[in-house]
């Protein structure tokens, strides 16, 4: 199993963004060539290059109000793989803190392991081996930082040494030359603008919000949740955030309750 991870926005105070979120897409190796096959057609049957399209430039109301047609198929078609091949989708969504999040040196920022969480869940639910985390890459100080701190939760902590089926080797790849990060990336973008505005609590106002809710309630359709065992509670596939604050014991170590 392969895991795509990418994130909308940043969990800092001075990110415009209010609702950040990062989100993996789980894809069977055996789907790769099919998938990256079907993102090459399309991009070539609409632009008629390769070049990596963000989604900033197709997740904005300009897409509908300019009726900038080949943006809207292109995000259209993305979020159409999720229906033409057997993939699962989870994500983090965080509020913008009022005060900068610190991190414990060596510590695995809060909203990665609680999505690395649901890929465990998720794993062990469908029987597979081991998932293989593949990040979009920074630069090479921010993906070795994360390199550690994913190391040390896997090693160090009570919840990550419990893991199972998540490979201790994570990957950091270019999205410009690596199609299905492109898939996070979109899939990200979709569902920060659909929190920030607002719509899990109300209407769609405007063609171009129901547009934003008919992408999501796709991706949204391809994750799951599972009861957590020997707990009353589930871990939801699509997890709402609201404090990043990084809870260890005395002796700095992140236990299975937290």
């Amino acid at each position: 199993m392969l895991t795509f991870i990418d994130e909308s926005g940043y969990p800092r105070p001075t990110d415009a963004t209010k609702n950040p979120v990062l989100v993996a897409v789980c894809i069977h190796e055996n789907d790769i060539r099919a998938i990256t096959n079907h993102i090459y057609k399309l991009k070539d049957s609409l632009y008629g290059k390769q070049d990596e399209i963000k989604s900033t430039n197709l997740i904005r109301e300009a897409t509908i109000t300019k009726n900038r047609n080949i943006n809207k198929a292109y995000a259209e078609g993305m979020v159409n793989v999720l229906n033409e091949f057997d993939i699962s989708t989870f994500a983090i969504i965080m509020e913008r803190p009022e005060t900068e999040i610190i991190t414990p040196e060596h510590h695995l920022p809060r909203q990665y392991y609680l999505l690395q969480k649901k890929v465990e869940f998720y794993c062990a639910a469908h029987n597979y081996d081991k998932a293989l985390m593949i990040f979009d890459e920074i630069h090479e100080e921010a993906d070795r930082k994360i390199a550690d701190a994913m190391t040390g939760f896997y090693f160090k902590t009570t919840l990550g040494r419990s893991f199972n089926h998540i490979l201790e080797m994570p990957l950091f790849v270019s999205s410009a030359v690596t199609p299905s990060v492109q898939l996070a990336d979109i899939y990200a973008g979709i569902i920060r603008h659909y929190y920030e505005d607002k719509l899990d609590s109300q209407s769609p106002t405007s063609k171009y919000q129901e547009w934003l809710c008919s992408l999501f309630d796709v991706i949204y359709a391809h994750t799951e949740n599972y009861p957590v065992p020997g707990k009353n509670y589930s871990e939801y596939g699509f997890q709402r955030v609201k404090s990043l604050l990084y809870k260890v014991n005395e002796n700095s170590v992140l236990t299975e309750s937290e």
